[in-house]
């Protein structure tokens, strides 16, 4: 695969709130007349800290030399404004990428999502609740649909997190605006699962089962519910994938194999599939025909 020199640009304004300007870093392919898919990538730290520069921001960055525009964004964090402010921030983002796409050379029907921890929450929730009347701006232009998501060791049921999760000053808790245990509205429109629809785009879930910060039963309960999911789970590995067999450079490269599929080379259309599942059949036949 082809790899492209690239450029970053810092601190573009993406949006304007009360509590601060939103912005975003840009590295892309050096400026050509090729239009790129663009993937956006979402910070974690407990939705209280953190920033685009690091907290995985460079992860992605590493992703615009094999032809990505990748933007990682700044939203506000909880001790600014409690949810759903992140997430409309988050959504905005994505809105602002398609409304500029032309400016930026980005394909805006090919638009991936990704974080890390409290990032993979927010970036899953953005895509899978896209439009969603309860959590979307009134008005909008422009659709908030993606076309991938993936998530590593992202929360889904904030009140299924259990221990100290519960406590009252917990991530979750100050994320929610109130005890984690007496916000079941809020937490149920922050679930992903409780938007998830024939429209859904495909997902990417990865995490430890030695995850010590979310539980990895957290992922398991999120691909159980999704029509369209592949999940990796790390025996040893920790919420930083620590431990395990694998290392993070081998996620990473699984993420970024992710998004070249499902954003560059495409999947199997109905009529392929079906074709192959007709040879497989065929095969299987034969198998239990000479077996007899």
């Amino acid at each position: 695969m082809e790899n492209y020199q690239t450029e970053k640009l810092v601190d573009i304004v993406y949006g304007q709130t009360t509590e601060r300007e939103l912005k975003l870093d840009m590295i892309k392919p050096v400026a050509s007349r090729e239009v790129f898919p663009a993937i956006i990538y979402v910070h974690g730290g407990g939705w209280m800290s953190g920033d685009k520069n690091k907290v995985g921001g460079e992860w992605n960055a590493a992703f615009a030399k094999h032809g990505f525009v990748c933007i990682n964004i700044n939203f506000r964090l909880s001790g600014e404004a409690i949810f759903p402010a992140s997430l409309l921030d988050v959504k905005q983002a994505i809105r602002w990428v398609k409304l500029n796409a032309k400016t930026y050379n980005i394909d805006e029907n090919k638009i991936g999502i990704w974080g890390h921890s409290s990032g993979g929450h927010l970036a899953t929730l953005a895509a899978l609740s896209a439009d969603h009347p309860e959590l979307s701006e009134e008005h909008q232009s422009v659709s908030e649909k993606v076309n991938a998501v993936a998530s590593l060791a992202g929360p889904v049921n904030l009140q299924e997190m259990g221990g100290w999760h519960n406590n009252p000053n917990s991530p979750e808790s100050k994320f929610l605006g109130g005890c984690v245990q007496e916000q079941s509205v809020r937490a149920t429109l922050a679930n992903p699962i409780h938007y998830i629809n024939e429209e859904t785009p495909p997902v990417l879930i990865v995490q430890g089962d030695n995850d010590e910060i979310c539980p990895v039963s957290q992922s398991q309960m999120l691909h159980k519910a999704l029509p369209n999911s592949s999940y990796l789970e790390i025996k040893g590995a920790d919420h930083d994938f620590v431990g395990g067999v694998l290392t993070l450079d081998d996620i990473l490269n699984l993420v970024r194999s992710f998004f070249i599929r499902n954003l560059k080379t495409g999947l199997m259309n109905k009529e392929e599939l079906a074709n192959h599942r007709e040879e497989v059949e065929k095969v299987m036949n034969w198998f239990k025909e000479n077996s007899k």
